[in-house]
């Protein structure tokens, strides 16, 4: 059987990962990276059989179905026509795939494809209440509420943080609010309101003194997100402020009137073009730190120093 795992989910998708890992069952596990290796190499370990008949579970890192070769294609598709009772695993870090190709329509009808989506609030919220009770833990919906709310509604992150949050808990399963502020790495809005403040104004300094503070105790994915989501207000805002005032853009795009007017401010500190590339670039680094497994530091710092 072959299994196909891909998002940006990192933690959702190691945790789907580790699930079926363990249903499996299987011990004799065997890891390859895709970079280094080919898809001739592990079908052939996938066919080869030991001296004790040993059932394997091969897990692929940083598979890529771009970098494949229509040979290697090809011995993909017969492999899947006579699979034996081997397990392949292939961890994918295409951002999507393409289900008009021949070989991914052939997986998806014969074998896995597990996408990771991102969840909106509600469906974060099941997903967050169902592992803590599945773990025996009591919450309430205020309690999933306040996680969410210092994990900034990220299910990726809220599931890092659950995780810390059900060890300090363990000897007792009832979890309440104090428990959730004490545990829970809380998104300093300060230090981000003033990081997001001086990227918009192209004030490197203070970029890096913010990011020295916020970089221990906020995930860096959140501090990307935070960033892209003000740079597509910002452009929206460009855009807009040639044939709108300022009230109307603000009711428009359902933005706060605060954040509105500094960024209408920030708007004379970058082009159309400037914005749409910071965007891209941010996008780039979000790729980097969940799938690539990039630097986040250095990604993040690289960004700073090319304002």
């Amino acid at each position: 059987m072959i299994y196909v795992y891909l998002g940006n989910e990192i933690n959702i998708l190691k945790m789907k990962i580790n699930e079926l890992i363990s249903s499996l069952d299987i011990k004799n596990i065997i890891e390859y990276d895709y970079s280094n290796t080919s898809i001739k190499e592990i079908l052939e370990e996938v066919c080869y059989v030991d001296l004790f008949n040993e059932k394997k579970l091969i897990i692929v890192s940083s598979f890529t179905f771009k970098k494949m070769k229509d040979k290697e294609k090809e011995s993909l598709m017969k492999y899947i026509d006579h699979m034996n009772e081997n397990v392949i695993i292939f961890k994918c870090i295409d951002e999507k795939l393409d289900y008009k190709d021949t070989l991914i329509k052939k997986l998806k009808d014969k074998c896995t494809i597990n996408e990771i989506v991102k969840m909106d609030y509600k469906a974060t919220h099941e997903f967050i209440t169902n592992i803590l009770k599945q773990n025996g833990f009591n919450v309430s919906y205020d309690i999933v509420k306040k996680i969410l709310n210092l994990c900034e509604n990220n299910g990726d992150y809220a599931l890092k943080e659950i995780e810390k949050l059900m060890l300090y808990k363990i000897d007792d399963k009832n979890i309440t609010i104090k428990d959730v502020e004490t545990v829970i790495s809380k998104s300093n809005e300060k230090e981000m309101f003033n990081l997001i403040d001086a990227v918009m104004s192209k004030n490197i300094g203070s970029c890096f003194t913010s990011y020295k503070i916020l970089k221990d105790t906020t995930d860096a994915t959140v501090i990307v997100d935070s960033l892209s989501k003000q740079f597509r207000y910002l452009y929206q805002i460009k855009i807009l402020m040639n044939t709108m005032a300022l009230p109307s853009i603000v009711t428009k795009i359902s933005i706060n009137p605060f954040v509105a007017k500094k960024l209408y401010e920030n708007t004379k500190n970058f082009s159309e073009k400037e914005i749409i590339e910071i965007i891209y670039k941010l996008s780039d680094i979000d790729i980097g730190i969940k799938i690539k497994g990039y630097d986040k530091n250095k990604l993040l710092e690289n960004f700073f120093l090319n304002l």
